[in-house]
């Protein structure tokens, strides 16, 4: 005998003797007398959880947070607590939904959103071929298991393996798939594992393109294996499963040790003539330009010579006209200076004659006989003139 207080909030089974059950919900104080007292235990689920509640009739009840549940044992077996889906925007979730008569359908929840399902729904479980986290050019089935489907583009590295020439070279293609998922209805019906699916066309499209060619002619095209036409199963295959192929990387290719070493040796060769053709290439170009800067630097002399031989010519010209200019100066300066000694001269003259005419003036004032005075003064000359020639 003895009391038993269930608080506020909180609650708790009362069994009797005979196995009975009932449920005290507090707050109340509780007087026990052959009877077993078991507080339930509280189940509380977030904004992203949910409750899931087994009940005693088989069936499960699903109860979205953020809610509180009591495990109680006279309703219920279990309670736990469960996340929630959280799906990004670039994700999807493949539900289905059990239907009376044992049927179901399927709906796809397109992200983002909280998905919390119901007690009749169960997700899609995905088991994709995934990258060897050794290699990750090997993928290993099974490897990749999600619910959450990737609606963005993907990639993967591949090495397609054991691929024979027409001349028995053993050959291993190294290549990287970038693909992109359109139709996840038609990919659902189609195939489990779509990545098996698009490795097995991209062998067989590489192994068609490889075997009727040499070793020689596969190393002369291996450009096209960067080009989606020559993959035309693996685009077929893409698009029966509702996936598009945008683009095939060609990353290379591996032979055998030995036909490797030669063939890296070969590269070598080559590689070391056409750096020896370039620095010969260089060196002629650099000659020949050396050649064009002497050419042009000659006719840049001879062309400055020209303009020197013009200069001299032009100064030589120029100092004949100056000289010539200078002659004719220098005569008009005299034609001048002889003009003007003659007028100098002719009014010396004038002078003279206006002196000897003023001179006779007076002479004819003073009543002398002009025409005596210059017989006389004329005759003179003649006179001596006579007396010299007499002589």
């Amino acid at each position: 005998m003895k009391f038993k207080t269930v608080r506020e909030g909180q609650q708790a089974v009362v069994f009797n003797h005979y196995g009975q059950g009932k449920l005290i919900v507090g707050p109340e104080r509780v007087f026990l007398f052959q009877e077993r007292f078991i507080p339930l235990r509280t189940y509380t689920a977030g904004r992203y959880e949910y409750v899931k509640i087994h009940m005693n009739n088989g069936s499960v009840m699903h109860k979205p947070g953020p809610c509180q549940v009591f495990g109680n044992p006279l309703e219920s077996s279990s309670c736990s607590v469960e996340s929630a889906q959280c799906i990004d925007g670039n994700h999807l979730l493949v539900v289905y939904r059990r239907l009376k008569g044992g049927e179901a359908e399927r709906r796809i929840i397109q992200g983002p959103a909280v998905f919390v399902p119901d007690a009749e729904d169960w997700c899609h479980e995905f088991k994709w071929h995934g990258t060897d986290p050794a290699n990750k050019t090997r993928m290993i089935p099974g490897l990749n298991k999600f619910q959450q489907l990737p609606t963005i583009p993907g990639n993967f590295y591949y090495n397609v393996r054991e691929v024979r020439t027409s001349d028995d070279t053993m050959l291993t293609v190294k290549v990287m798939l970038f693909y992109k998922m359109e139709d996840v209805l038609k990919m659902l019906s189609t195939t489990h594992d779509p990545v098996a699916d698009l490795i097995n066309a991209l062998c067989a499209d590489v192994i068609s393109f490889v075997g009727p060619l040499t070793y020689e002619q596969f190393i002369e095209k291996t450009s096209h294996l960067s080009d989606l036409d020559t993959f035309p199963q693996l685009k077929e295959r893409a698009a029966r499963m509702g996936f598009k192929v945008e683009k095939v990387v060609f990353r290379g290719y591996h032979a055998s040790d030995q036909l490797q070493e030669m063939q890296n040796v070969a590269i070598e060769t080559r590689t070391q003539l056409r750096l020896q053709r370039e620095i010969e290439d260089q060196e002629q170009k650099l000659s020949c330009f050396k050649l064009d800067k002497l050419q042009e630097r000659s006719c840049l002399e001879q062309a400055m010579e020209i303009k020197r031989q013009a200069h001299r010519q032009k100064m030589s010209e120029s100092q004949h006209k100056q000289k010539l200019e200078m002659e004719d100066l220098k005569l008009k300066q005299q034609l001048e200076l002889s003009n003007l000694e003659a007028q100098v001269n002719l009014e010396n003259k004038e002078s003279e004659y206006q002196q000897k005419i003023s001179h006779l003036s007076r002479l004819s004032g003073v009543k002398v006989d002009l025409t005596k005075y210059l017989t006389l003064e004329y005759d003179q000359p003649a006179q001596d003139e006579i007396i010299v020639t007499t002589a």
